[in-house]
């Protein structure tokens, strides 16, 4: 939207249109949380209050406001250099240095004896050539002349060529034998000069004899530069840092005085100086926030794409994070101790699990992982020491709670979790000390105890949290789900006593439902409770429900069947109007609104058309007005209410014919195309099937009779009071 547009809406007097726009709305949240956040994280890196350079003469007298300790960086890397100096250089030997010697002193030897073998009339050049390359590398070089040194190869004879070979060989043995560095081939060619010099040889065979041998020689120890590097870097490491006092009121930097650079390092240590980049950490820490954003919502887009585009659900999480953020810095400022050792560990007390368990609790429990490990992120960065540690015991202890909160069976399993939570923190603590390798016991028990207030901190604060969370952004999570279940609550206490036989029914249904939901995977709690009040429009007119018929009065007999089509289809929008009245959740309205989906009254239907006549009857009229189920959940409440009146309609219940019935009434809705929306498979159905028949077959076994009560009672009746509860082969189902 431009910004003419925008500020036209607020001169006449319409911002709400701005606030409507989802394209304003949306940035402006993301903005806020960004800024919120950052803030935060930058409010824990203890912005500096000076800005001094050396050598700047000091406007005022500059103190320290606690009691610290600091390191004398200069003279610390003084001390550095002195151990750096005294380490000697690693080297590495050569074991083949002597053989590659010997054989370039034989080759050189070999290749004379070849040119001076050769037919060709003209030697003198290559010989030439070859003592001109020698020498050329010889970095022993004397006044040599080729010439002479050549005229005397000339005339050699192979047997003068051979003891010259074998000095050559025995002076480079003896000159090698002994430890030859880089640095000492000077002094080694100076000793071959003069080895070579003590031969009873021609003038111009000593020199041959020293310059091949002087040019063969090389180090047999190489130097090797990463082992002194590391042996440097090593001793520079070992060096203690010169620490020194710097207590509370203490003058750094008097007024009027010029600034070192020792002075600095001190303010710098302290917190007090002002670094070059300090402007630049507001920049760094909102633009990780915004890369933190940018992963969420790429993970939401391909994992959880359903609250990616829930503008409620996104507020809530983001709520979340920062309310996380917020209390962990908090705490993290919260001084401990004297002992800033001690200090460093406030920020165990960070209650990441509380946000991990909401975000569990109320969003998705997959998505709480992915959450966790942000806010492990967010707590590093609230601390300047110890970050490792810090984001090892904040994402486990959160990962801990999303474990324990996610099938929640009762409200007791949250304390319990704070249990959890704060023995995986003391244990991950432990053992991050143990990993640092200096144990100080007392800091070690304080910071088990400090994670073991978190686990239970945070457990108190989701139990506090979780009621005004679920009641502004209208969720309904386990807990909720949870208290719905009581049999106290005001709907199902008037189910009870205006129609029991549909409260009975309700949860014999919710028992086959939950029987197999987890292995369809569905939310076992949330069907049963779905289950619970799925009839609760019965509540109305119970007497024209069959199971609540107690007396042999039928009321259907005295009206048309459109008329009691209309009245058993009413239950489901009559039942919607009392769940709102009631303001449960939309979750449970779902239920209550799809649960026969599209189905047909069949048995009215087939009624009225033998009455009227084939093709005066409008099958629409005798339809549910749905809609159909859009979840498992809902589906799986569908066929569990159909199953249970069916099989109960059954006159001698037992394996087989529960079996038969049961996979009839799985066909039927299956050909009625109501499942064509949920996402149930065929593997699911299968699995439905196998459960509802084992929960069935055991509530209608076999019983022994008692001669002594026994009577029989025959009712020969059609019961026509409830739809869904006719025999399968009158009701439709």
């Amino acid at each position: 939207m431009k910004f003419a547009n925008m500020f036209r809406y607020v001169i006449d007097g319409k911002p709400s249109r701005i606030l409507r726009n989802p394209n304003v709305v949306k940035p402006a949240v993301v903005f806020i949380f960004i800024a919120i956040i950052a803030t935060t994280l930058f409010s824990a890196t203890n912005p500096q209050q000076v800005s001094l350079r050396l050598d700047e003469v000091a406007k005022r007298n500059i103190v320290s406001e606690t009691n610290a300790v600091v390191v004398d960086e200069k003279r610390t890397a003084e001390l550095s250099e002195e151990a750096a100096a005294k380490v000697q250089k690693s080297y590495q030997e050569d074991r083949e240095a002597l053989n590659s010697a010997r054989a370039q002193v034989n080759g050189v030897y070999d290749d004379f004896k070849a040119v001076l073998a050769s037919p060709e009339s003209d030697k003198r050049t290559p010989i030439r050539g070859q003592l001109e390359e020698l020498v050329s590398r010889n970095e022993a070089k004397g006044g040599y002349n080729l010439t002479t040194l050549t005229n005397y190869l000339l005339t050699a004879s192979p047997e003068d060529l051979e003891k010259m070979r074998q000095a050559s060989l025995g002076i480079l043995d003896n000159v090698m034998s002994k430890p030859i560095t880089q640095e000492a081939l000077p002094g080694i060619y100076t000793e071959v000069s003069g080895e070579a010099g003590k031969i009873a040889f021609n003038a111009a065979a000593v020199e041959i004899v020293q310059i091949i041998t002087i040019d063969a020689v090389r180090p047999n120890l190489i130097y090797n530069r990463q082992a002194t590097e590391l042996a440097i870097e090593q001793a520079r490491n070992a060096v203690e840092p010169v620490r020194k006092n710097v207590l509370a009121g203490e003058v750094i930097v008097r007024e009027g005085d010029r600034v070192t650079a020792e002075q600095i390092s001190v303010l710098e240590q302290l917190g007090i100086q002002r670094t070059e980049n300090y402007s630049l950490v507001l920049v760094g820490l909102a633009g990780f926030v915004l890369l933190t954003i940018w992963l969420v919502r790429e993970y939401l887009k391909r994992y959880h794409r359903d609250v990616l585009q829930n503008d409620k659900l996104l507020l809530l999480l983001g709520l979340i994070v920062v309310l996380v953020v917020l209390l962990a810095r908090a705490l993290i400022a919260v001084q401990i101790a004297d002992r800033p050792e001690i200090n460093a560990m406030a920020g165990y007390l960070a209650p990441v699990a509380f946000g991990s368990m909401l975000v569990a609790i109320l969003i998705d429990n997959r998505l709480a992982y992915f959450i966790t490990m942000i806010l492990a992120l967010f707590v590093g960065l609230l601390t300047e020491s110890n970050q490792l540690a810090l984001i090892t015991v904040a994402f486990v202890g959160g990962t801990v709670g999303v474990y324990r909160v996610t099938r929640l069976s009762q409200t007791g399993d949250l304390a319990r979790a704070g249990f959890y939570i704060a023995i995986a923190n003391a244990a991950a603590i432990l053992a991050m000390e143990l990993i640092t390798g200096s144990v100080n016991i007392s800091a070690v028990l304080v910071g088990i105890l400090l994670g073991v207030i978190s686990g239970i901190l945070s457990a108190v604060l989701t139990i506090g949290a979780l009621p005004y969370l679920e009641s502004a952004f209208s969720i309904t999570s386990m807990i909720k789900l949870l208290e719905l279940s009581n049999p106290n609550h005001e709907l199902l206490k008037r189910l009870l006593i205006e129609a029991p036989g549909t409260y009975h029914h309700s949860l014999m249904v919710g028992n086959l439902a939950e029987a197999s939901a987890q292995a369809v995977g569905a939310n076992p709690l949330l069907v049963r409770v779905g289950a619970y009040f799925h009839d609760i429009g019965k509540i109305k007119r119970p007497e024209y429900f069959v199971e609540n018929q107690r007396g042999f009065d039928e009321p259907h007999n005295k009206i048309a069947p459109a008329l009691s089509a209309l009245i058993i289809i009413s239950h489901v929008k009559e039942g919607v109007e009392l769940a709102r009245e009631a303001r449960l959740p939309e979750v449970l309205i779902d239920f209550i609104a799809s649960h026969h989906g599209t189905s047909l009254a069949k048995y009215f239907y087939t009624q009225a058309i033998a009455e009227e006549g084939e093709g005066m009857v409008n099958e629409d009229s005798f339809r549910y007005e749905g809609p159909k189920p859009q979840t498992k959940e809902v589906a799986l409440v569908m066929l569990a209410d159909a199953v249970e009146a069916a099989v109960r309609s059954l006159p001698n219940p037992n394996m087989d014919s529960i079996r038969i019935m049961v996979n009839k009434i799985i066909r039927d809705k299956l050909n009625d195309h109501q499942l064509d929306e949920c996402d149930l498979t065929f593997k699911d159905l299968d699995i439905l099937g196998d459960s509802f028949c084992n929960v069935l077959g055991g509530v209608h076994h076999k019983r022994i009779e008692y001669p002594d009560i026994v009577q029989e009672l025959t009712i020969r009746r059609a019961p026509r009071g409830n739809d869904d509860n006719q025999p399968a082969d009158q009701s439709g189902i």
